[in-house]
């Protein structure tokens, strides 16, 4: 009986130093790569996921969406994709650091509520031209609008093609800005399924942009520069009135008696917007007696460009902007 007890008291024992030196054995928890709690405690168990997986559950706020990286949009504007999902990730927001002036001036009385119910923003190039003016870069906008997939619209962003004296093309290190604004199809429809941007406001478009410049010319230039010899003055007033929104009073060179019109000659034209301001258009050329060649000169008008009473573009007023008169030898 006695041995009974002597061999199950050596075997308890035995058991006993076994699970101790196991124990001992086990390796203590790195202090130097161990997570600390968030509320600090030192008790608090790590349960897996319901995956299986080993890996402690994270809690923190999850991180915004991987479309965009908003911080510092405009930090680099000599890259024409930063410009543009700058772009995107903003408008209807302010984007007065990204916009051309002239597309700035465009922008009054816009308003696209629609942009902020589109998701899942993302951006494709298009196209690149490099033309005498200007470089540009197409890219369109694509998105889930409530709940299809959709192209959104398109812009143009772009920047002086001659970068300046004593640079290269290669060499260009002007700023990119958004040129122009398109609803894509998929917004507009057409007139049996107008879509949801049909009649709405828009921004300058590529078309436009193209256009203004060539349309103003010839339908408002032209016709201030033209002299009737059997018009009067109100009758002229009342041409141009029905050509701008205020009637301008500007009169075309005339010759040194006032009986005849000047020969005129449109030799430049390009946009002259301020920021802030609305659009202008100057043109610059010259003007010549076609009967007496040394009385001549230069002359430089200025449209003003505003939106119209039912949203549309149209020419507020013309101001003369450089008027001289010159002599000079023709062989």
């Amino acid at each position: 009986m006695g041995s009974r007890l002597i061999r199950g008291f050596m075997s308890g024992t035995l058991m006993v130093l076994v699970l101790a030196g196991v124990f001992w054995l086990i390796p203590a928890p790195d202090r130097e790569t161990e997570e600390p709690s968030q509320d600090e405690s030192t008790d608090v168990a790590v349960l897996p996921p319901d995956d299986g997986s080993d890996q402690p559950t994270e809690t923190a706020a999850p991180s915004p969406p991987a479309i965009e990286d908003t911080s510092e949009p405009t930090d680099d504007q000599t890259d024409p994709e930063r410009v543009a999902r700058a772009f995107m990730t903003t408008y209807p927001g302010d984007v007065h650091s990204l916009a051309d002036p002239t597309f700035l001036a465009t922008l009054d009385a816009v308003d696209a509520p629609m942009l902020q119910q589109v998701m899942d923003m993302r951006l494709e190039q298009v196209d690149h031209t490099t033309g005498d003016i200007y470089e540009r870069y197409a890219f369109s906008v694509h998105g889930t609008y409530q709940g299809e997939k959709v192209t959104v619209y398109t812009i143009v962003v772009a920047r002086p093609a001659d970068p300046g004296e004593g640079g290269g093309a290669a060499q260009n290190d002007l700023p990119f800005q958004i040129h122009s604004f398109d609803w894509a199809p998929d917004m507009l429809g057409d007139a049996n399924s107008p879509g949801p941007a049909a009649g709405e406001l828009s921004p300058i478009t590529a078309e436009q942009r193209g256009d203004l410049i060539a349309q103003t010319r010839t339908d408002v230039i032209t016709p201030v520069l033209t002299v009737d010899p059997d018009e009067s003055i109100e009758q002229r007033q009342a041409r141009l009135g029905e050509l701008m929104v205020e009637p301008t009073d500007v009169t075309p060179p005339m010759s040194r008696s006032g009986r005849y019109a000047m020969t005129t000659e449109i030799l430049s034209q390009a946009y002259s917007t301020e920021p802030g301001g609305p659009i202008t258009i100057t043109y610059a050329g010259t003007w010549v007696d076609p009967y007496d060649p040394s009385y001549n000169g230069s002359w430089s008008l200025t449209a003003t460009i505003t939106r119209g009473s039912g949203g549309g573009l149209m020419v507020h007023n013309v101001t003369l902007t450089t008027a001289s008169t010159g002599e000079r030898n023709v062989g």
